[in-house]
């Protein structure tokens, strides 16, 4: 049985802290009063992209079989969609007194990160399918830089296409498909890049001393581009090449190698952090009903520069996700008493298995 990856679950618990950290700034803002901050910047630009590096990692197992693929494709659907479903259903029906589960709905507003992976997977199942097809034939001949060379120019092609073909209204659900068009040209890369850092084995190479330092200093070169060029970059819109991304590759390099350290020993901290990426799908989906709307964001922080107001967000944005966070958990806990709507709501299988 293989050990868990601990420090890879310690990334998803802050991801999980910045995408709320994220949200109470979205809702909070203001037309009439721009929101742009260096902070705010930086979140928009890493995390999600963890989540899909993380995601890509972990689709090593292999699907080349109809029975491993529809094992595949059961395991997402309870996992991505179903749940994503039902609390779109309890959202919608809470903030508006009506269930929306509209493509559009679903797609576009606050859950589309489940459906959004689940097409990433399907898309990429299409193109390991493929590369795996060519390095099979090839045999002998064939190699990891192959294998590597390959899924960069299918993945590079593919963002291109997204990038310069655009994607109209669907005659039969009539869905607008820009958003996700645009939102796969920025993450679906990161889908690829995890997985062949799981193909390549560079997980333990990122945990070495070297390597920390190496992502530490290219995290602080892309920060002092990002201060330094000021931009307010659309939402999770930068192309493959966009200082943005090697912001969050850097960031993500460097979390493995202090999360790997963190976890190794009896850290509480690194404890906490395990303990929410375990827990991250679950408060994605409940996380939304405790959002809370702070004053000083649509007053206060505006007034002041971006450069000048980083510890009075840090403070606002640490105690509004606490206030979410806490009402959160509690939510989930209850429910995961019962193996029954732990299935149903969060997609966890393996307790109704037991049971």
């Amino acid at each position: 049985m293989k050990q868990r990856l601990l420090h890879l679950d310690a990334i998803k618990g802050l991801a999980i802290l910045l995408v709320i950290m994220g949200h109470i700034h979205i809702f909070a803002a203001r037309a009439e009063h721009p929101m742009y901050s260096y902070f705010m910047a930086f979140i928009k630009a890493v995390h999600m992209p963890l989540f899909f590096l993380i995601a890509g990692y972990f689709s090593q197992r292999p699907v080349s079989t109809l029975p491993q693929l529809g094992r595949y494709l059961k395991d997402k659907t309870i996992r991505l969609i179903t749940p994503a479903l039902l609390f779109l259903g309890l959202l919608t029906l809470w903030n508006r007194g009506t269930i929306d589960l509209s493509p559009k709905e679903l797609l576009e507003t606050h859950y589309w990160f489940t459906p959004a992976l689940f097409i990433y997977f399907l898309v990429f199942l299409l193109q390991r399918w493929g590369i795996d097809q060519i390095v099979e034939r090839l045999g002998a001949k064939a190699s990891k830089a192959l294998e590597l060379g390959l899924h960069g120019a299918a993945t590079i092609a593919l963002c291109y296409t997204l990038t310069e073909l655009p994607l109209y209204r669907s005659s039969l659900c009539s869905l607008d498909l820009e958003r996700l068009r645009v939102t796969m040209a920025c993450l679906y890369p990161y889908v690829v890049i995890g997985f062949l850092i799981g193909r390549l084995e560079l997980l333990p190479k990122l945990q070495s001393h070297i390597a920390g330092g190496i992502s530490f200093v290219l995290l602080l070169f892309s920060l002092g581009i990002l201060r330094y060029y000021s931009y307010d970059t659309p939402y999770l819109s930068y192309g493959l090449w966009h200082n943005d991304r090697l912001m969050a590759l850097s960031f993500f390099a460097f979390l493995v190698y202090t999360f790997g350290l963190m976890t190794e020993g009896s850290s509480r901290l690194g404890k906490a952090f395990v303990f929410l990426g375990n827990w991250s799908l679950p408060i994605y989906l409940v996380h939304y009903f405790f959002i809370p709307i702070l004053p000083p964001l649509d007053t206060l922080l505006p007034a002041l520069a971006p450069a000048t107001r980083l510890p009075l967000e840090l403070l606002l944005y640490f105690a509004g996700a606490l206030v979410t966070l806490l009402p959160t958990l509690a939510v989930i806990y209850c429910l995961k008493f019962n193996p029954y709507l732990d299935f149903l709501l969060f997609g966890e299988k393996d307790r109704l298995k037991k049971g």
